[in-house]
Formats: structure tokens, C-alpha cells, sequence
């Protein structure tokens, strides 16, 4: 898969802000077929809500070969005092030599504050000399919305660091529209390890400002999360996040624990 198609894993393992959030590396193939077993739980302390938001989740990985992967995973998390439950599966196929095919889906049976469902697509395309585009689309419903987002990502790669810039646009049903920007630099090192850091601003209709509010808010977000193997088959993973929402700023961080068999 190599670490452009590696990003999504790490940011949707800290559940960290949508304005921050994209991908982290998978471990480089070295095998055709292995599997992955993952749980992490990340904690925001929010400044105009008496209780911190968690989350927690366990993960299952198994890929086929090269850009050849599926992803499940059972997320519970913790919100303005409500508890939801989310299971989601994805993956990567190769459609052609240098086009990669990233999809999901993922579901929430009580969706309290989370969606009621979310599907994402999303194309890949290696241009060569370290330069790759992609283009995707992400339905999200709630009770009370739909949001419709695009995802716009030019990037490049050179030598062990990765740079890429993602345009956000986005429209929810009843909120209107709105657009956020991010940055990221990436740097891969002893092969299988990296750290990224993001920034990103803009504004955001998808992230509810309470149990079944969803307005347009104005997003500044920092995170820094990464990910370390410290043993043949094992790696820890780690994040830290800021983020100014609208009235409200949320300070994250998470852990989390990944075995490889």
C-alpha cells in the first residue's frame, strides 16, 4: 500500500477532530497477507461541558496483499452525558497500478450524538515524482441532517517526509454550507514508524455542538499522533489535539495498543 494509502487508520483510531483528521501510515507491506489486532481510547476535556468526551474502540485489519486491505472496527463513545455505539468496516483495492480505491461504511444503532450512518468513497491517483491526488465523497446522516462532504488532497512525497494539503467543502441540509483547509507533514522513519502534524481551519457542518444540534461553526484545530513498532509485532500509538470549535475548545489525547500476527 506504501504510506500514501496508509493514512486513514490513525485519525479515526484517536477519533480526533474532522478539521484535523486524515490518515496515518499502516505498517509498509513486507508480507502478502497479515493481520492486525488494535484497541485505543482517547480522552477531550471540553471547556463548556462539565464532563470529558471518550472514546474507546477495538480493531481487526487483515490484508490480502499490496493496496489490498479491510478494516472492522466497534467504537463506543461518550458525549454531552450520552453514550453511542458505532461499527464500521472499510478498505483499499487496487483498481489499476496507480489507482487505489478507498471505501466505508459504518453504522450507529443508538446515535444519540454520532450519525446515524456514514458512507465515504474515495480515488487515489499516483502522478509520479512523488506526487499523488485524490478525490472522495462522504454522505453522514443524523436524525435531524444530512451532510454531504467532498475531500480534494494534493500531496507529495520526498525522501521521509510527506506534505499534503486537503480542501473540505461541505453541506448539510439544514445547516448550509461551509469549507475547511488542512495541512499535513509526515515524516516516516526506521521504516515502519512516523509522527504527523496537522493543522486546520475553516468551517464545519458535520460536528454536532450538542446532542442533536448541528450548526455551522467556525474550526481551528492542531494534532499531533503517530504511531511506533517497538517490537517485531508490536506498536503503541499515540495523539495529541487542540481543537477551538465555535465557543467551546477541546484538549485531546490518546494511547492505544496494535498486535500484528
Amino acid at each position: 500500500m506504501g504510506k500514501q494509502a496508509a493514512l486513514l487508520v490513525s485519525a479515526l483510531f484517536f477519533g480526533l477532530p474532522a478539521a484535523a483528521a486524515d490518515t496515518l501510515a499502516l505498517r509498509p507491506a513486507q508480507a502478502l497477507g497479515s493481520t492486525e489486532i488494535g484497541a485505543g481510547y482517547v480522552r477531550e476535556s471540553v471547556s463548556n461541558q462539565p464532563n470529558a468526551w471518550t472514546e474507546s474502540h477495538v480493531e481487526l485489519l487483515h490484508k490480502f496483499g499490496d493496496r489490498k486491505l479491510v478494516i472492522a472496527r466497534i467504537t463506543g463513545t461518550e458525549r454531552f452525558g450520552l453514550h453511542d455505539n458505532t461499527v464500521s468496516v472499510s478498505g483499499y483495492y487496487p483498481l489499476a497500478k496507480d489507482t487505489t480505491l478507498y471505501a466505508e461504511a459504518a453504522a450507529s444503532d443508538t446515535h444519540r450524538v454520532l450519525p446515524r450512518d456514514r458512507v465515504h468513497l474515495q480515488l487515489a491517483q499516483t502522478l509520479g515524482a512523488g506526487w499523488v491526488v485524490s478525490a472522495g465523497l462522504k454522505r453522514v446522516r443524523y436524525d435531524t441532517t444530512t451532510v454531504d462532504t467532498a475531500d480534494l488532497t494534493l500531496e507529495r512525497y520526498f525522501a521521509d517526509i510527506r506534505a499534503a494539503f486537503t480542501a473540505l467543502p461541505s453541506r448539510s441540509s439544514t445547516a448550509g454550507s461551509a469549507a475547511s483547509y488542512r495541512a499535513q507533514l509526515g515524516y516516516y522513519y526506521a521504516n515502519e514508524n512516523n509522527v504527523q502534524l496537522v493543522v486546520a481551519s475553516g468551517e464545519e457542518v458535520d460536528q454536532p455542538i450538542a446532542a442533536g444540534i448541528i450548526v455551522k461553526t467556525d474550526v481551528r484545530s492542531t494534532a499531533v499522533y503517530g504511531r511506533h513498532w517497538f517490537a517485531r509485532d508490536w506498536a503503541f500509538t499515540y495523539a495529541i489535539g487542540r481543537t477551538r470549535q465555535g465557543p467551546s475548545t477541546r484538549e485531546a489525547a490518546g494511547v492505544g495498543l496494535r498486535y500484528r500476527f
